[in-house]
């Protein structure tokens, strides 16, 4: 640096002189001392140096002594961004820590700057972050192929159906309230659609007359043919239980003969059953056939046993009556079930209110049959 300084002294001091013109001297005379230090100047130049001659000088004390002071310190912020030529200053050529943050201007280095390096190791996972908001429901995707088909489930109880239909067509029962009532006189048969018909001319049932065995006849109410009899209380109940009927009971058997005729419109004298519809003007306000003669009907009811008999009021067609024990009359200790109607050598007795309590469940005979409900 002492030498930089003394440089720029000698510059001003170059300066000075040749604005004096003592740089224009002419050497005359004697020849210098060299031990004095002083440069002999005898006489000037009659004229001052030409500018061309300054400029010279000067051009050649910057270039040996502005050297030095160029490759020692530059300056503050006298290299600036374009002075430097694009790529010509590199990452290997700063030294390691040499740059800091503090030292770069905001925005000064940018990711458009740098130019793209050698990719660094993969950086450890952080941590999971919070649950975000749930997202719209989706839609709804395709149908799915259909499922293996299951087991099937237990059987279920019977069903009744309410407009008196049954599995077979030719099996007709009507509609009387609440319930429905076989419209003809029952035929037994060895299967629910037909096959052999049973109780035509004799007992002939395949079965024990207290019906403990009787899973193998049928109860149909069919037109046109010879109702069944000679028949028991409980065959007839296990023949109707077998095709999903039952005995209708005293009072729906009541309710269903309304309005039969009470007069020989019916079979009441003929002396021998007729085929079921055969006589079309015996039938009841509810479209029932031959409630009235025939045959006598079981119904559900049980009473005790009657031993005698008697006869309505003529308001109710003298229609025979045989119910309970008389004063006096000695029980026999067995029930009596009911049968209604009359049969077809019964006369004036046989009509819609006649009943007998007569006859033992287990009884049988060419005069009794039966019809269903359900």
């Amino acid at each position: 640096m002492s030498g930089i300084r003394g440089g720029e002294a000698y510059v001003r001091r170059f300066v000075w002189l040749a604005g004096r013109g003592g740089l224009g001297s002419r050497w005359r005379g004697a020849p210098a001392d060299p031990s004095s230090g002083r440069i002999p100047i005898h006489k000037p130049f009659a004229r001052r140096p030409r500018h061309a001659t300054v400029v010279a000088y000067l051009a050649l004390f910057v270039a040996l002594g502005g050297g030095a002071y160029a490759v020692t310190q530059a300056p503050k912020n006298s290299v600036v961004s374009k002075s430097i030529k694009k790529n010509a200053v590199k990452s290997k050529h700063i030294k390691d820590g040499q740059v800091k943050t503090a030292e770069l201007a905001d925005r000064a280095v940018t990711a458009a700057k740098l130019a793209e390096g050698v990719g660094g190791e993969a950086g450890s996972q952080g941590q999971t972050g919070p649950q975000g908001q749930t997202g719209a429901q989706g839609e709804t995707g395709a149908q799915g192929q259909t499922g293996a088909q299951g087991q099937p489930g237990a059987q279920g109880e019977p069903g009744w159906k309410d407009d008196c239909s049954t599995e077979d067509p030719a099996d007709v029962m009507v509609k009387v309230g609440s319930v429905c009532i076989d419209r003809y006189e029952v035929s037994v048969w060895s299967s629910p659609t037909g096959g052999t018909q049973y109780g035509t001319s004799s007992d002939d049932y395949p079965c024990n007359d207290n019906g403990q065995d009787c899973t193998n006849i049928y109860a149909r109410s069919v037109a046109g043919v010879t109702p069944s009899r000679f028949i028991t209380y409980f065959q007839a109940q296990q023949a109707l239980a077998n095709s999903q009927k039952r005995l209708p009971s005293n009072a729906e058997w009541q309710m269903a003969v309304a309005g039969t005729p009470d007069s020989t419109a019916c079979n009441v004298s003929t002396g021998s059953v007729a085929n079921t519809g055969a006589n079309a003007a015996c039938i009841s306000n509810h479209g029932a056939n031959d409630m009235v003669g025939n045959l006598y009907e079981w119904v559900g009811d049980w009473d005790e046993q009657a031993l005698a008999c008697a006869n309505w009021p003529a308001g109710y067609g003298s229609d025979i009556t045989c119910i309970g024990r008389g004063s006096g009359e000695a029980s026999t200790r067995f029930p009596g079930a009911l049968v209604r109607g009359g049969f077809f050598n019964g006369g004036s007795n046989a009509g819609p209110f006649a009943v007998s309590g007569i006859g033992l469940p287990s009884s049988s005979a060419s005069a009794f049959g039966f019809r269903g409900a359900r």
